[in-house]
């Protein structure tokens, strides 16, 4: 059984800058969430098994604290207004990624899937957690602000 690797998306997309305390939404399309299963079969002996994903784990990058998420987490709906939208799990960065190499956070997105099998004479059992990897480069910048009293 070949698990797929994670198609990470995230808000504001790649290649588009993040700001600094403002959360990267991350999520996993929910077509890609869903149980995977084969079959093997010789004559009429056979085996199946099945992985279905349990949750994500995603490690920001430069020695920031790995986030676990229930689920795919939410997309970013770009036609609804944003201020009406929050993240189920999403990336608060502390600081612009200018430091970094490559002047990103090299983020890494893993999904973690539970397995089962049963074969033809009705044994079958819980296979041990495996896990498939995406990584994402995530730029982020500071934006300074600029107040003055009205004139």
């Amino acid at each position: 059984l070949e698990l797929p690797l994670p198609e990470v998306r995230t808000a504001p997309p790649r290649g588009a800058m993040g700001m600094v305390g403002r959360p990267q939404w991350v999520w996993v399309p929910r077509n890609q969430w869903r149980p995977v299963s084969r079959r093997a079969s010789a004559g009429a002996v056979w085996a199946q098994v099945t992985a279905t994903p349990q949750r994500m784990v995603i490690e920001p990058g430069g020695g920031l604290d790995r986030i676990s998420c229930v689920g795919p987490g939410r997309a970013y709906d770009t036609g609804r207004r944003a201020a009406g939208q929050s993240p189920s799990c999403a990336v608060t960065y502390p600081r612009s990624s200018a430091g970094q190499p490559h002047a990103t956070y090299q983020m890494t997105v893993t999904v973690v899937w539970g397995g089962s099998w049963r074969g033809s004479g009705g044994a079958g059992g819980t296979l041990p957690p495996l896990s498939t990897s995406t990584r994402v480069p995530v730029a982020i910048a500071d934006v300074e602000g600029l107040y003055s009293k009205g004139s």
